[in-house]
């Protein structure tokens, strides 16, 4: 059997700072260590600002009951709560594209190429608008349009078809579009 790796549902309209820390979680499991382990294994340089940027997101993880947390001296214990609606993915798709050597072909987050395919996974093979996507994770629309292009052309993960209707002999309406999900990513 493949190795998994489980996200929920309502994970995915977190900011990019919580979704980080649920991401390292689902895929490591309960997680100890300090501040500055986190940086260093998000790729950030163990300043300041980014040990405060995690805290603040931990803090709010905790508060909204996402996960549980303890604090003694500098050492944190992080563990994920459960939630109701599970999205699971192959260890290695969240490994490729989260990889610290991964260079995409455009400019966007591997948290947020994560979050579109959970939610593409999420939603099979509904028709669907970007709109419905920049509202369930509260982006903006060129993060989906990006990360549907990293997903397309830099992972062959997924495969878009536009759904349209002819109006007239020269226009066109799009309703939307379907997304199929790969059975592997190239490599």
């Amino acid at each position: 059997m493949k190795q998994t790796v489980t996200f929920y549902r309502e994970w995915l309209p977190l900011p990019k700072e919580q979704f980080r820390v649920l991401m390292y979680l689902a895929r490591n499991g309960p997680f100890s260590g300090n501040l500055s382990d986190l940086c260093r294994y998000f790729s950030l340089t163990p300043q300041n600002r980014n040990r405060q940027n995690l805290r603040t997101a931990i803090n709010a993880l905790t508060e909204e009951g996402f996960i549980e947390s303890s604090l003694s001296g500098r050492t944190y214990k992080l563990t994920p709560i459960p939630k109701e609606k599970e999205i699971v993915l192959l260890r290695s798709w969240v490994d490729e594209i989260t990889s610290a050597d991964a260079v995409y072909s455009v400019s966007v987050s591997k948290e947020n190429v994560l979050k579109v395919l959970l939610w593409l996974k999420d939603h099979g093979d509904e028709v669907f608008k970007n709109e419905e996507i920049q509202n369930d994770l509260d982006v903006g629309s060129t993060t989906i349009i990006s990360a549907k292009k990293v997903l397309c052309e830099d992972f062959g993960a997924i495969v878009r078809n536009y759904i349209t209707h002819k109006v007239d002999e020269s226009t066109f309406f799009t309703e939307g579009q379907i997304v199929n999900i790969s059975a592997w990513l190239k490599n």
